[in-house]
């Protein structure tokens, strides 16, 4: 399951000069090229001051990234797309293809709960390379005009971190976790990410699969078409809960959520997945989604179907680390602040050993 243990969002105190801009994918391209030639800096700080209004997909994200300039920009393209995860992507994009059946539906889900029931339990003991970029608004310096502190409603790098990720015997364990200068990350300033392999997926089959997801639309994957299921939760029968760490101790709640699962209309794999929690009102937790996009991965001679990327974006209160982490009180309570994670699953091996017995 997920910690989320997010930053506080103080949208009262924005500027107009801050103001983002939004824009559908076809102008978040054309944003892109114009900042073709033009200095580091000046590209990120343009890109990052825009919010689509569509959903950016990976394969478009990708290409994307290859024409900025710098690391700066990619960075600022990738708080921007990953933002848009839990929107509908263009029209254009949906492929005019005919929606499945009733039974055509029945059988596909079918085979995504074998899929789920058998071949998750039997992926081999693997670990790999999880490496997290993460983004954080919150208050900028004090206004030259008003001389009071104000809060930049623009995503900002927070920190990177690598870790390794074990799956040994259906139980997943993150180990030596790191950020980017090799220090080790200080517990539970940062919105963790975790459950991407199986976890996720025994919630999903206790509340999603056993109640039948409806049909939604055709979307075009990595490697082709994938068959995408809407589903919706109710409080009364879920069993996700969204965590964050408060004062004093642990708030955890369950919540409602929806979502959608992108299926392989071949053998009913899951390849896209989305979780969107429904906080109570008296929550603090305002906000807390999940992307997890998962393909195919040579292990062993063998393809298994592993987690290569993920977004957790989480929008919560969290009492003291306004304090720890900007050095200031908060102002008026306890505000809002959004937190972004943009993961990445590489580096897959085969946890395994192998002895020659020489003569």
């Amino acid at each position: 399951m997920r910690r989320f243990a997010p930053l506080p969002l103080l949208a009262a105190l924005l500027l107009p000069a801050l103001a983002v801009g939004q824009v559908t994918v076809a102008g978040l391209e054309q944003a892109v090229a114009a900042v073709h030639g033009k200095p580091e800096n000046a590209a990120a700080q343009r890109l990052g001051a825009l919010e689509l209004s569509q959903r950016l997909s990976t394969q478009r994200l990708e290409r994307l990234k290859t024409r900025l300039p710098g690391e700066k920009a990619k960075l600022a393209l990738i708080a921007v797309a990953d933002s848009s995860a839990f929107l509908d992507l263009p029209a254009e994009e949906i492929p005019a293809m005919a929606p499945l059946d009733r039974a055509a539906q029945d059988e596909l889900l079918a085979k995504t709960v074998d899929y789920v029931g058998k071949t998750i339990s039997r992926l081999p003991d693997i670990y790999a390379n999880r490496q997290t970029i993460s983004f954080v608004n919150g208050p900028a310096n004090a206004s030259r005009s008003t001389d009071k502190d104000f809060f930049d409603p623009i995503l900002h790098l927070l920190g990177k971190s690598s870790a390794t990720v074990r799956f040994l015997a259906g139980k997943e364990e993150t180990v030596d976790e790191r950020t980017e200068n090799g220090t080790r990350e200080a517990p539970g300033r940062q919105l963790a990410t975790e459950g991407d392999f199986a976890t996720i997926f025994a919630v999903l089959t206790k509340d999603v699969l056993s109640n039948s997801p409806t049909w939604s639309h055709w979307e075009q994957g990595r490697s082709g078409p994938m068959a995408v299921f809407r589903y919706d939760v109710p409080e009364e029968k879920s069993h996700y809960s969204a965590r964050v760490p408060g004062d004093p101790g642990f708030l955890q709640s369950i919540t409602a959520y929806h979502g959608e699962i992108a299926l392989d209309p071949a053998d009913g794999s899951i390849l896209r997945l989305t979780l969107v929690a429904v906080p109570r009102a008296n929550s603090p937790v305002a906000k807390a989604e999940i992307l997890v996009e998962y393909g195919p991965v040579d292990l062993g001679g063998k393809s298994y179907i592993c987690p290569l990327r993920s977004v957790a974006i989480s929008l919560a209160r969290r009492f003291n680390l306004w304090q720890d982490v900007y050095g200031m009180k908060p102002k008026d309570g306890s505000p809002l602040q959004l937190q972004l994670n943009d993961v990445a699953y590489t580096q897959y091996h085969l946890f395994r050993s192998e002895i020659r017995l020489l003569p």
